[in-house]
Parts: C-alpha cells; sequence; structure tokens
C-alpha cells in the first residue's frame, strides 16, 4: 500500500503561489506566470469548496478523516436534509457531532460522483484551463502523478484474485457512506495524508483528477493529529489483510519521513527541483516509476514485514 503526500508531491500546489517553484529553476520559469497559476488553484479551490461542500459552515470543525464521526451518524435519509437549517455550532456535543457525521456522509457521495455534474458551465472552463496550464508550467507534473498512481492500481489489481475475499470489514459506517471498495480485493492501494484540512484535500483531490484512485474514505488530514498518528491509523485499519500488506510513504517534508522511519516503512522523497539540482536519495515525481518503488520496498521488506 502506498501512503502518499499531496502538495509538492502528487501535484504543484504551495510553491506555485509563493514562487519557490520558479525559484528552483534559476530564470528558467516564469515567477509571475507561476503565482497567477497559483492564485488561480486557490480561487477555484475556494469557490468549489464553499459552494457544495459546507466549507464555510465545517472550516473550523476539521477532522482527520471522514470515518472519524462514524459512530454519530444514525443513517437517516439526506437527500431531503436540510444542511443550511440546522444551525451546526462550534462545540463538540454529540448534536454538532452528529450534523457534522451527517455532512461527512454527504461530502463523501459528491465526491464518489465527481464534479463533472457539480460545476458550473465557467468553473469546468477554468478548470480544464488551469489543469493543462498547469501540466505544462511543471513539465507534465500532474500527468506524471496520475500515470504512477495508475500503474500502482494496475499492479495491484493483478494480485486481486489471490486476495480476493480476504479483507475483513471496517465497520457498518462504510455501508453507509456507500459502497466502499476494500482496499486490497478491489485494486485501490492508494491512500492520501496530507497536512491540509480535510474538505479542501478533498477538493484539491477532485480538481487535481486524482480522485480515481484515492477513496474519499482513504484521505487524511493530520493537521491536528499529525502524520505518525495517520499512518498509524492506516496500518491498524488495513493490517488485516492475508499475506499481510507492505507500506510505502511518498513525499516531499520531514513529517512523513519521520512517521515512515518510525514505522519502519520505505520512505520515496519527492524533490521539485530540476533534476540537475536532485540528490541521490530525492526524486522528481515524472521521473519516478514503479520500478523505483518496487525497489523501496523489496529493500525495507526483504528480510522481514514492517509497519506497527
Amino acid at each position: 500500500m502506498f501512503v502518499w503526500d499531496l502538495d509538492e508531491t502528487l501535484i504543484i500546489f504551495q510553491t506555485l503561489s509563493n514562487g519557490r517553484y520558479a525559484e528552483l529553476f534559476s530564470g528558467f520559469k516564469d515567477p509571475w506566470e507561476g503565482s497567477v497559476l497559483g492564485r488561480r488553484w486557490e480561487q477555484l479551490i475556494l469557490e468549489v469548496c464553499d459552494d457544495y461542500f459546507f466549507y464555510k459552515q465545517v472550516e473550523d470543525l476539521n477532522e482527520p478523516n471522514l470515518l472519524a464521526l462514524q459512530d454519530f451518524d444514525d443513517g437517516i435519509d439526506l437527500r431531503n436534509y436540510e444542511f443550511d437549517l440546522d444551525d451546526i455550532g462550534l462545540l463538540p456535543d454529540a448534536t454538532n457531532r452528529r450534523k457534522l457525521a451527517y455532512r461527512h456522509r454527504f461530502v463523501a457521495e459528491l465526491y464518489s460522483k465527481g464534479l463533472e455534474k457539480l460545476l458550473s458551465h465557467e468553473q469546468k472552463i477554468e478548470w480544464q484551463r488551469l489543469y493543462e496550464a498547469t501540466d505544462k508550467y511543471t513539465d507534465g507534473w500532474l500527468s506524471a502523478g496520475r500515470q504512477l498512481l495508475e500503474e500502482s492500481e494496475r499492479a495491484n489489481k493483478m494480485q486481486e484474485n489471490d486476495l480476493h475475499g480476504q479483507v475483513q470489514t471496517i465497520g457498518t459506517s462504510e455501508r453507509r457512506l456507500g459502497e466502499v471498495r476494500q482496499v486490497a480485493s478491489e485494486g485501490n492501494c492508494n491512500v492520501l495524508v496530507t497536512s491540509g484540512t480535510l474538505i479542501p484535500s478533498l477538493v484539491k483531490c477532485l480538481l487535481f483528477r486524482l480522485n480515481t484512485y484515492f477513496h474519499p474514505l482513504n484521505i487524511y488530514s493530520s493537521r491536528e493529529v499529525g502524520k505518525l498518528q495517520c499512518f498509524r491509523w492506516i496500518y491498524e485499519r488495513f493490517s488485516m489483510v492475508t499475506p499481510p500488506l507492505k507500506f510505502c510513504a511518498i513525499g516531499d517534508g520531514i513529517d512523513e519521513c519521520e512517521a515512515a522511519q518510525i514505522l519502519e516503512w520505505p520512505f520515496v522523497r519527492i524533490s521539485t527541483a530540476p533534476s540537475g539540482a536532485q540528490t541521490q536519495d530525492a526524486f522528481r515525481l515524472p521521473l519516478l516509476s514503479m520500478e523505483i518503488l518496487d525497489h523501496h520496498v523489496t529493500n525495507c521488506y526483504g528480510l522481514t514485514n514492517k509497519g506497527q
């Protein structure tokens, strides 16, 4: 199982806005163009969050995962639920947690359907142009990330027949959130752990066209709890597979590196620097391959299964 970071790993986002990405190329990238792209992404992400994903209501109610409040969800039909009239508050009492759990379930359903039926015509045009311009500016970084995710899914599906039926259920709330694919038995071997808040991170996955590879329940926000805790939750959640899953973390930051070291997982470091400025232990995403990932996993798990 691959545990991915988001910003400056699968996508280029923060370093566009602050100009750092262009600086790394020493004049070969236009910093003004990069910052404009970053601001356009910020605006579109916020629009989608506010227009469709209740962000104005839940901005101060971040949870690490859409399953976090599953015990408060009583499973009522939400098709006619008045989200704008239920007066959700900030107090962490049972009533507000139930209301937030409803939103999480609804958000998971929206995510699973995709953005095509949600966005306005103008938003769709901006989305398409912005994605293409960003992929070109970053030398195919976005399309390279999707290709690598596709390869990891395909490789995992080759083992699907051997693993089918061996994954235990995770809980009744997954059934409430829809027909959730079990990771090992249905080829979904990618999990996302980001330091961003949960709702904007889900929206980023949609806008950067990563939703095919990340089930909404497999996206974690480490903002309040840290990446080590999220990694431990992931291990506990998916450690019931026979044969045992092997875990590999991929990211650009020290937090995920240290968490992987503590759990004795292999860690693949991503660098946004030009290829000539890379160190031997860091990779630009367009140059990363499944062979490299497999090499790291094999080196780590050659003698023992690790990941507690």
